[in-house]
């Protein structure tokens, strides 16, 4: 049984390794990374393959994800029921502000993208379906992070701290503590270039039946579109729509 588990656990760092690979990646390149012998790299490729999780390029013989996981991962997200009763009011949002909507979930020390849609206007962000964030200097997870038991609060960022990434961050948590306050009396979350220079994000919670938040949603523009005024209406349209998608999973907000 422990050979069966440390050949999954195997397997599934191979398949982590490839996916860091833009254009795919050798099996000899694959070994030496990975400190492992090339036969063994080369046995759970193939593996991998045969299933669909991995594909090999005919011409140049480097591995690249197979489609299998695209198909896995697309079941995981429909059975997000916040995602699929979220996604009219996405739509409606990037309408209202033809600027790039987000959502997304905790985990553990990071968001998770877990929809994203695009405005008409032209942005550049690194935001991509299935990427990852911190909690601490993005709008939607400090949306987040408002509305968790403050104990959590610390516990989270005692176990992934407060790196800065830009000049803007916060990274006391003190601070931090004060500007969750501040979020849960407004309603909504800024992020005021503190996790990407030049990019302004307005966010607001969403919470399920029992009151739980369970994820956040945000608009994201760059700064020069985010001036006071503007920043004001985005956050009013954030937090209707933020209810909107907490009224359909069941939440009745309560004075």
């Amino acid at each position: 049984m422990e050979d069966g588990v440390k050949s999954v656990e195997r397997a599934m760092h191979i398949l982590e390794q490839v996916s860091l690979a833009r254009n795919g990646v050798g099996v000899t390149e694959l070994a030496n990374e990975m400190k492992m012998q090339k036969s063994t790299v080369h046995r759970v490729l193939s593996t991998l393959s045969r299933l669909g999780y991995i594909q090999q390029d005919p011409e140049t013989e480097r591995y690249k994800l197979g489609y299998k996981l695209l198909e896995v991962s697309s079941r995981l997200l429909s059975s997000l029921d916040v995602r699929r009763e979220a996604m009219p009011y996405l739509q409606q949002l990037a309408d209202l502000t033809n600027e790039v909507i987000h959502l997304v979930v905790l985990d553990k020390g990071d968001v998770v993208y877990i929809e994203k849609v695009e405005g008409t206007e032209t942005i550049r962000m690194h935001s991509r379906v299935g990427h990852r964030a911190p909690v601490h200097c993005t709008g939607v997870g400090k949306a987040i992070l408002a509305h968790l038991p403050e104990a959590q609060v610390r516990e989270i960022i005692r176990q992934y701290g407060m790196e800065p990434h830009t000049p803007h961050t916060i990274a006391n948590l003190d601070d931090l503590l004060d500007n969750l306050q501040l979020i849960r009396e407004q309603g909504f979350a800024l992020d005021l270039e503190e996790n990407e220079l030049g990019i302004t994000c307005v966010a607001a919670p969403i919470h399920d039946h029992t009151g739980k938040v369970v994820a956040s949603i945000s608009v994201s523009a760059p700064t020069h579109r985010m001036q006071p005024g503007q920043l004001e209406l985005r956050a009013q349209q954030v937090r209707d729509i933020g209810r909107k998608i907490s009224a359909r999973l069941g939440y009745s907000a309560r004075e």
